[in-house]
Protein backbone atom coordinates (compact mmCIF):
# COMPACT_ATOMS: atom_id res chain seq x y z
CA UNK A 1 0.00 0.00 0.00
CA UNK A 2 1.29 3.43 -0.95
CA UNK A 3 1.28 6.03 1.82
CA UNK A 4 1.94 9.77 1.84
CA UNK A 5 5.52 10.77 2.62
CA UNK A 6 6.26 13.56 5.07
CA UNK A 7 9.15 15.81 4.05
CA UNK A 8 11.01 17.28 7.04
CA UNK A 9 12.66 20.67 6.58
CA UNK A 10 15.66 19.26 8.49
CA UNK A 11 15.86 16.08 6.41
CA UNK A 12 15.76 12.60 7.90
CA UNK A 13 17.06 12.07 11.44
CA UNK A 14 20.69 13.14 11.66
CA UNK A 15 20.89 14.40 8.06
CA UNK A 16 21.82 17.98 8.96
CA UNK A 17 24.77 16.65 10.96
CA UNK A 18 26.22 14.59 8.11
CA UNK A 19 29.36 15.82 6.35
CA UNK A 20 28.93 17.71 3.10
CA UNK A 21 30.14 16.08 -0.10
CA UNK A 22 31.23 17.60 -3.40
CA UNK A 23 28.12 18.17 -5.53
CA UNK A 24 27.71 17.72 -9.26
CA UNK A 25 27.47 20.98 -11.13
CA UNK A 26 27.30 22.42 -14.61
CA UNK A 27 29.97 24.92 -15.75
CA UNK A 28 31.31 26.20 -12.42
CA UNK A 29 31.87 29.97 -12.43
CA UNK A 30 32.73 30.47 -8.75
CA UNK A 31 32.67 28.71 -5.41
CA UNK A 32 32.94 25.04 -4.55
CA UNK A 33 29.49 23.47 -4.12
CA UNK A 34 29.52 21.15 -1.13
CA UNK A 35 26.32 19.69 0.25
CA UNK A 36 24.03 16.74 0.46
CA UNK A 37 20.91 15.37 -1.20
CA UNK A 38 18.30 13.03 0.27
CA UNK A 39 15.57 11.59 -1.95
CA UNK A 40 12.39 11.01 0.03
CA UNK A 41 10.77 9.52 -3.05
CA UNK A 42 12.04 8.01 -6.27
CA UNK A 43 10.29 6.35 -9.17
CA UNK A 44 13.13 5.72 -11.65
CA UNK A 45 10.94 4.08 -14.29
CA UNK A 46 8.97 7.35 -14.52
CA UNK A 47 12.00 9.63 -14.12
CA UNK A 48 10.66 11.22 -10.94
CA UNK A 49 12.58 12.04 -7.76
CA UNK A 50 11.69 14.28 -4.80
CA UNK A 51 13.63 15.23 -1.72
CA UNK A 52 15.69 17.75 0.19
CA UNK A 53 19.00 19.29 -0.91
CA UNK A 54 21.55 21.57 0.69
CA UNK A 55 24.62 23.35 -0.68
CA UNK A 56 27.24 25.94 0.08
CA UNK A 57 27.40 29.11 -2.03
CA UNK A 58 28.44 28.84 -5.70
CA UNK A 59 27.65 30.03 -9.22
CA UNK A 60 27.25 27.87 -12.31
CA UNK A 61 26.17 28.27 -15.93
CA UNK A 62 23.74 25.94 -17.67
CA UNK A 63 23.70 25.54 -21.42
CA UNK A 64 20.82 23.04 -21.18
CA UNK A 65 19.20 22.37 -17.78
CA UNK A 66 18.85 18.57 -17.74
CA UNK A 67 15.39 18.17 -16.13
CA UNK A 68 12.19 19.93 -15.15
CA UNK A 69 12.72 20.82 -11.48
CA UNK A 70 10.24 22.33 -9.02
CA UNK A 71 11.84 23.82 -5.90
CA UNK A 72 10.82 25.34 -2.57
CA UNK A 73 13.50 27.44 -0.86
CA UNK A 74 13.70 26.56 2.84
CA UNK A 75 16.81 28.62 3.66
CA UNK A 76 19.07 30.92 1.65
CA UNK A 77 18.49 32.30 -1.82
CA UNK A 78 19.32 31.85 -5.48
CA UNK A 79 19.11 34.14 -8.51
CA UNK A 80 18.47 32.75 -11.97
CA UNK A 81 19.72 34.86 -14.84
CA UNK A 82 19.32 34.61 -18.60
CA UNK A 83 19.59 37.12 -21.46
CA UNK A 84 16.41 39.03 -20.64
CA UNK A 85 15.58 37.56 -17.24
CA UNK A 86 16.75 37.84 -13.64
CA UNK A 87 14.77 36.72 -10.62
CA UNK A 88 15.77 35.97 -7.03
CA UNK A 89 14.08 33.30 -4.95
CA UNK A 90 14.29 33.38 -1.15
CA UNK A 91 13.02 31.45 1.86
CA UNK A 92 9.38 30.49 1.27
CA UNK A 93 9.49 31.00 -2.51
CA UNK A 94 8.61 28.20 -4.95
CA UNK A 95 9.68 28.04 -8.58
CA UNK A 96 10.22 25.71 -11.50
CA UNK A 97 13.26 25.56 -13.75
CA UNK A 98 12.20 24.01 -17.07
CA UNK A 99 14.28 21.45 -18.90
CA UNK A 100 16.48 23.25 -21.42
CA UNK A 101 16.89 26.46 -19.37
CA UNK A 102 20.02 28.30 -20.49
CA UNK A 103 21.44 30.71 -17.95
CA UNK A 104 23.20 31.22 -14.64
CA UNK A 105 22.39 29.81 -11.18
CA UNK A 106 23.84 32.38 -8.74
CA UNK A 107 23.64 31.19 -5.14
CA UNK A 108 25.44 33.75 -2.90
CA UNK A 109 24.77 31.94 0.40
CA UNK A 110 24.21 28.42 1.65
CA UNK A 111 20.84 27.05 0.53
CA UNK A 112 18.38 24.38 1.64
CA UNK A 113 15.48 23.37 -0.62
CA UNK A 114 12.83 20.78 -1.31
CA UNK A 115 12.76 19.60 -4.91
CA UNK A 116 10.76 17.50 -7.35
CA UNK A 117 12.64 16.43 -10.49
CA UNK A 118 11.00 15.08 -13.63
CA UNK A 119 13.41 13.81 -16.27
Amino acid sequence: MQRPIRFSSTGPDGWLGLLDLELEHAELLSGNPLGLDHAYFSRPEKGVRAGIWRSTAYTERYEDYPTDEFMVVLEGEVSLEANDFRETYRKGDSFLVPKGFKGVWRQPVDMLKFYVIIE
